[in-house]
């Protein structure tokens, strides 16, 4: 069901927000590259997921057929389904916690099932009932019925919403997060989408007040990010200096800091950083541990002297400590 007004004002005024809202959507995806050189994949696919929801709602309020309308309205649903589950990702990330890869396979396929869900409109009477395009003041609405399965979007919503809070919670419990700084940053992010999208569910509004939101998230994150890389190029470079102390200390000098197998199979189960090693550099880790000159290693694992070297800075590196005998008392705390 249609219905025109002669007035055009607000629609043309809501079609050059979401506008606005797409161009810069397009602007900050473009600005990720400069900011993110490891191109984390997760930040990357959060930029598309916001600029393919801002787009979905551009397309709807131009639209002036049903069909046209829908379109617009399953493009921004496809946004809108995937963004929790790659903001949950990065938070993840950013907490430096790591998760099992069957996480991903669980919330995919369900993410995929929602979204099928969401843009049944018009085919299907199980998330809107009936659905029509009316334009009110020159600007495309659409008029919904809600249907039994349209609750599912809003559980799933909320699952997500306090997955986030959850890990927020535990990472600044945990101390895992970098600074104080960063957990503002990320709580600013979390509990202002939840209170903007709190306030769409019980103020009637014309826009799409999330557009707004999710725009400055993008502006914090790639804030964020960028203060991220400069503690890891200090990091790196703090790393550097200390290479030659860190080899001496291996090659040459004595421990009395020594673990046991059955010490380092505990410290091994409970120690979470030490999945972030490779299985070659698990297997040195666990020599240091026990003791072993790097000379050793290197003969034990049928390895170049330099190669167990650079393994050794590696594992050093991802562990957070600066030489083996630190690495010995670090890992007696997990016992």
């Amino acid at each position: 069901m249609l219905y025109y007004s002669s007035i055009e004002s607000k629609g043309d005024s809501m079609s050059i927000f979401y506008g606005i809202a797409c161009m810069l959507s397009i602007i900050l995806l473009v600005a990720y590259f400069f900011v993110d050189k490891k191109r984390e994949k997760g930040l990357m696919f959060l930029f598309v997921s916001i600029l393919v929801c801002n787009t979905g709602y551009f397309i709807l309020s131009l639209s002036r057929i049903l069909t046209l309308a829908l379109i617009g309205n399953a493009i921004a649903y496809v946004g809108n389904v995937f963004l929790p589950f790659f903001m949950l990702m990065l938070i993840l990330d950013v907490c430096k916690i790591k998760h099992s890869k069957a996480l991903n396979y669980i919330l995919i396929p369900v993410g995929i099932v929602i979204l099928f869900i969401a843009t049944s409109g018009g085919y299907l009477p199980i998330y809107y009932k009936e659905v029509s395009l009316e334009i009110v003041e020159g600007g495309a609405k659409l008029v919904k019925e809600y249907g039994p399965l349209h609750i599912l979007y809003f559980v799933y919503l909320f699952g997500y919403m306090a997955s986030m809070v959850a890990v927020l919670i535990y990472s600044m419990a945990k101390k895992k997060l970098t600074s104080k700084m960063h957990a503002s940053f990320l709580c600013v992010i979390v509990f202002g989408n939840i209170l903007v999208w709190l306030i769409e569910q019980f103020v009637p509004n014309e826009f799409e007040f999330l557009c707004v939101s999710y725009i400055l998230n993008e502006c914090l994150l790639l804030f964020l990010y960028g203060m991220l890389r400069e503690y890891d190029l200090i990091k790196s470079k703090s790393t550097k200096e200390n290479v030659v102390d860190i080899q001496v200390d291996m090659s040459v000098l004595e421990f009395e800091d020594k673990l046991t197998e059955e010490q380092i199979a505990i410290v091994y189960t409970n120690w979470q950083e030490i999945n972030t090693l490779t299985k070659r550099e698990k297997e040195i880790a666990k020599l240091l541990l026990l003791g072993i000159k790097r000379k050793e290693v290197a003969q034990k694992l049928f390895l170049s002297e330099s190669s167990v070297r650079n393994h050794i800075t590696n594992i050093l590196k991802k562990l957070q400590v600066e030489n083996r005998e630190d690495l010995c008392k670090k890992a007696k705390t997990f016992i």
